[in-house]
């Protein structure tokens, strides 16, 4: 089952990057220089860079019939994505998410997405039981009918529930999908709210222990910290010129899951993602961690090296 495709679930967006000196304080203002416009959104990021290795992607998602929604469709099209199961809803609006860079951080206004609603037809529901992975956040898979229903069943045939758990993205550590969960992915203000004053550590073992296969958190530039039920792996950051790291995230979770659908090993699942975000971030745009799995590889070899030299 694990060799089979990916269904990625997620709503894409225009991505329009601004530069400024400083994020203003509540009710002032900053001068912002406009960039440039990218098609983004969290989850069609992830899947673009799960296609450019080599893995085949659906997208399920929903847009309107605008313009704007078909410049979207075609450009996720040319990264290798399949739409065969876009929901066409002409009540939503055009999607836009601002990312303003400063010289310390950058700062992103993700728009409200919560009127999209996914129905469950018998074509989507073939789609999904028949996937190696569904690939989504906790807000995205809510938004499916009878989505707890559908997650014990996913579970059941043995398809991997991946969920991305951006601070955004879960309301709280109650969510009933965690107990469904085959990969779970934190970044570190993520697991912060997960944990919410327990023990990080505490919480990954229980997580594991109720079924979990696998949890990452990933540090930034500290690199990242995984572990599933026999091994723990703490990997240190690559050292590269960061030119922006939008997507970084994204690379990292949809490399380690690639691995994961593979049948590779926890430390190789983290050498290769932790490779892949680090080289993402040398690059403008959240995609450009896309590449093939073996130039992935090239450079997995060529940090390692860097490493040990040090």
């Amino acid at each position: 089952m694990r060799d089979a495709y990916v269904v990625a679930l997620g709503i894409p967006c225009i991505d329009e990057y601004g530069e400024a000196k400083e994020w203003p304080q509540e009710g002032e203002k900053s001068i912002v220089r406009w960039a440039e416009r990218k098609v983004g959104g969290m989850i069609p990021n992830a899947a673009c860079v799960m296609a450019g290795m080599g893995r085949k992607t659906y997208l399920v998602t929903a847009l309107n019939a605008g313009v704007t929604s078909e410049g979207i469709r075609r450009d996720l099209e040319s990264w290798g994505l399949d739409l065969s199961h876009l929901i066409v809803d002409e009540r939503l609006p055009d999607m836009r998410c601002v990312i303003i860079r400063t010289p310390r951080e950058r700062t992103i206004l993700v728009p409200d997405s919560s009127s999209v609603h996914y129905p469950v037809d018998e074509k989507l529901r073939k789609l999904l039981l028949g996937a190696g992975c569904v690939y989504t956040s906790m807000m995205e898979f809510h938004r499916l009918e009878n989505w707890e229903a559908l997650a014990g069943e996913l579970r059941e045939k043995g398809v991997g529930l991946v969920f991305d758990l951006e601070t955004s993205t879960f309301e709280n550590g109650e969510d009933p999908l965690f107990r469904y969960a085959s990969l779970l992915f934190f970044n570190e203000k993520g697991m912060e709210k997960y944990a919410a004053g327990r023990d990080p550590e505490d919480c990954i073992r229980e997580l594991l222990e109720n079924g979990t296969e696998a949890v990452a958190v990933t540090l930034g530039g500290e690199g990242c910290y995984c572990a599933s039920g026999e091994e723990r792996v703490r990997l240190p950051g690559n050292r590269v010129e960061v030119v922006d790291p939008t997507g970084a995230g994204d690379t990292f979770n949809c490399a380690f899951t690639a691995s994961w659908l593979a049948g590779k090993s926890l430390a190789y699942a983290a050498e290769f993602a932790n490779a892949a975000a680090a080289h993402a971030v040398t690059v403008l745009g959240a995609r450009g961690g896309i590449a093939p799995s073996e130039q992935i590889e090239e450079w997995m070899r060529a940090f390692a090296r860097e490493r040990k030299e040090v």
